[in-house]
């Protein structure tokens, strides 16, 4: 009896040691927990991850997750707001590289879903490029995945509206600056607005703008020309716009003629070549 309670107790003390103790491999005297010697392996989905355009939440990893996957599917840009994690994870990594020429946007979580993303910064995180991509890790503590890393195309883009046809304003009441149209999905949360319009006016007549996003005005931001003899201009350079990346917005210029009587004020750029109008935007 003695005998099997000495043995039961060395037995008892080797299976403490070793939930306890520290692996080494390729290396006899680890150093911590997994103390590797030698290059480690995370590999990649032998299935690409299907993603459908839009806003896709929930995906699934599959029954065998893995720690990589080439993203195809999207025909345009799109965003992925959550993900399933392994039943219990704490710690779970994640590399998604998208094989698209298309943007994609990582959705930061706002309503505390377990599936859901927190990006740096709390705002969403928009990468630009073919082979752009995003490494995850699944935080139990959290209840949410987080940003490791990413990478994407880097530098500014400028995107421009130019005016061309001719046109007039002869009511005083605010109407559409035609082809200033411009709708982008911002990649940071600060971009600059540029805008400028050179035209002829009657002689009692005088010429303000606005700039107009997804159909309200910016507040507090009226563009009053200037009048040097029967010709006007207004500017407005680099203003600065707080947005949030990711989600897509539309800008539009409207005009409003101040003046009495039958005064007009006028763009004519198809047939004054010092007559000028557009909108650019830095992103």
């Amino acid at each position: 009896m003695n005998n099997r309670i000495v043995l039961t107790a060395i037995l008892a003390y080797f299976i403490s040691v070793s939930a306890f103790s520290q692996v080494g491999i390729n290396n006899t005297n680890p150093t911590t927990t997994l103390d590797v010697n030698g290059g480690i392996s995370l590999r990649e989905s032998v299935a690409p991850l299907k993603i459908n355009d839009g806003v896709s939440e929930n995906i699934d990893l599959g029954e065998v997750p893995y720690s990589q996957y080439l993203i195809e599917g999207p025909t345009g840009a799109f965003s992925i707001k959550s993900i399933k994690p392994i039943s219990g994870a704490d710690g779970q990594i994640v590399r998604l590289i998208n094989s698209t020429g298309y943007d994609m946007t990582i959705v930061n979580d706002k309503m505390a879903n377990s599936l859901g993303i927190l990006c740096p910064n709390e705002s969403n995180l928009n990468l630009k490029g073919k082979n752009s991509s995003v490494t995850l890790q699944y935080s139990k503590s959290l209840r949410n995945w987080t940003v490791l890393g990413y990478a994407s195309k880097q530098g500014m883009r400028k995107i421009d509206a130019i005016g061309k046809s001719n046109i007039h304003r002869q009511n005083s009441s605010w109407d559409t600056f035609d082809e200033l149209d411009i709708e982008i999905t911002p990649s940071s949360p600060l971009i600059y607005l540029n805008f400028n319009a050179t035209g002829r006016r009657d002689f009692s007549a005088s010429a303000k703008f606005r700039i107009l996003v997804n159909g309200d005005p910016i507040p507090g931001l009226e563009i009053r020309a200037s009048n040097s003899g029967g010709s006007y201009n207004a500017s407005l350079p680099m203003y600065p716009l707080e947005v949030t990346p990711g989600e897509k917005i539309k800008f539009s210029v409207q005009w409003f003629r101040e003046g009495i009587g039958a005064s007009a004020i006028y763009n004519h750029p198809s047939s004054n070549q010092s007559h000028n109008r557009y909108l650019t935007i830095i992103d």
